[in-house]
């Protein structure tokens, strides 16, 4: 169970942390049925993106590419959009540093965030913290799922809330924002698949020593125990996700509901240690602050390496001449750089961690349905006769359209209620 544990603690992000305590602190309960549904939705989108690697041994963007050119610059375009989210989750990992260290600016600490990403992955050292960062998850992962445990209102207050609802009067960017990003964003998926292929799982070990001029037998058992390992660390990772999600919404509905306090603007570190210190005490302060920091630091640190990879692999894609490791490496931390500068930009003009996340979110929301449908065309399209044993069934084809076309018609709904009702 560790490597599922481990990718549920580090998936702890902005949508946890931001989104809902701000649902439960506005809301209580009525927008609680999001996140369990949004899970849902979205699951076979990371599951076939996966699945494809695992199976094809390369990445998911080689599949795009047969669907045409359009999908690179479709995902490269994103990518650009995407500033907005880098730029909130350094202002939510800001906010949370600046409660406990006022003495520089919410600004100023967002810069420092940034700046130290592209510090740690140009430097490649980001190893000696990940141990440490996954720690301060899990610790306050823990203490999460703990007060939710010590303030847990009855059954009876929140269990009818998870059937759907229409969203109060005024939540259409929130409502958006969170199917937008709980548990991550789908743009994920391609990233997850070029992590697969760095890790060498599956086939990919596989093509590559065929590449190198090897015969290669494999055991009986080697992609089916593969598959069973995939499976298993992706439900356990969602599923502990999913009730730490719930958790937030529902401890920031008992706690700052009654209160009326809203996380916003640079006080929203203090307004979410507040919502475990009433729980707590004091002492839990620096522990909250520390677990926050480090999950919101490795969502930016990671989406600082796989949407600069998405890119480039955009860019060498839409022109060959660029695919050698010098080009590769400008294009790769070009973009990082342009984010640096861009998100500036985005903090400095709009220092307001929640809204501007809650804008990135409703983006991410925007761009899902698409590359939804470029995963499932990507594992039905693409998998020979030797890979039937692995392609999805019926019922998880039905599954991922049903996500696809959800997300799809949700976007149209927030764009009716925020610009047209």
């Amino acid at each position: 169970m560790g490597p599922g544990i481990a990718a549920a603690m580090t998936g702890i992000g902005a949508s946890h942390i931001m989104h809902g305590p701000t649902a439960g602190a506005q809301y209580e309960y009525a927008l609680l049925w999001i996140i369990p549904f949004a899970y849902l939705m979205k699951y076979c989108a990371f599951e076939f993106a996966h699945r494809y690697t695992l199976v094809r041994g390369e990445s998911i963007m080689e599949a795009y590419g047969r669907v045409g050119k359009w999908p690179f610059w479709y995902l490269g375009f994103q990518s650009l959009v995407n500033t907005f989210g880098i730029a909130g989750r350094a202002l939510g990992c800001a906010a949370l540093l600046w409660a406990a260290f006022p003495f520089l600016p919410l600004e100023i600490w967002a810069l420092v965030i940034l700046v130290a990403c592209v510090g740690i992955l140009w430097a490649g050292k980001y190893a000696a913290l990940e141990g440490a960062v996954k720690i301060a998850i899990i610790v306050f992962a823990g203490a999460s799922l703990i007060a939710f445990l010590l303030q847990m209102p009855s059954p009876s207050e929140y269990m009818g809330r998870l059937l759907p609802t229409l969203p109060p009067i005024g939540a259409a960017i929130l409502f958006g924002a969170m199917f937008g990003y709980f548990p991550t964003t789908v743009e994920v998926s391609p990233m997850q698949s070029n992590w697969a292929v760095d890790k060498k799982t599956g086939m990919v070990k596989v093509r590559e020593l065929e590449r190198q001029g090897y015969k290669v037998d494999l055991a009986p058992n080697y992609m089916r125990n593969y598959f069973t390992l995939f499976k298993r660390d992706m439900n356990i990772s969602y599923i502990i996700s999913m009730l730490t999600g719930i958790a937030f919404l529902i401890v920031g509905a008992v706690v700052l509901f009654p209160k009326g306090i809203v996380p916003a603007k640079a006080e929203m570190g203090t307004t979410i240690a507040f919502m475990y210190t009433e729980t707590f005490g004091a002492w839990i302060f620096p522990v909250i602050i520390a677990g926050g920091v480090s999950a919101l630091f490795s969502t930016v640190f990671t989406y600082f390496d796989g949407q600069a990879r998405i890119f480039e692999e955009c860019c060498v894609r839409l022109n060959s001449v660029w695919d050698e490791p010098r080009m590769r490496k400008l294009l790769y931390r070009g973009f990082q750089v342009l984010w640096v500068i861009a998100g500036a930009a985005i903090i400095y003009g709009l220092p307001r961690p929640i809204f501007v996340v809650q804008i990135a979110s409703v983006l991410a929301l925007l761009f899902s349905p698409v590359i939804y449908w470029l995963n499932i065309r990507a594992v039905k399209e693409n998998f020979t006769e030797q890979d039937a044993e692995f392609l999805p069934s019926k019922l998880m084809f039905t599954w991922a359209w049903c996500g696809t076309i959800g997300l799809g018609i949700i976007s149209l709904y927030v764009l009716y209620l925020q610009f047209l009702s």
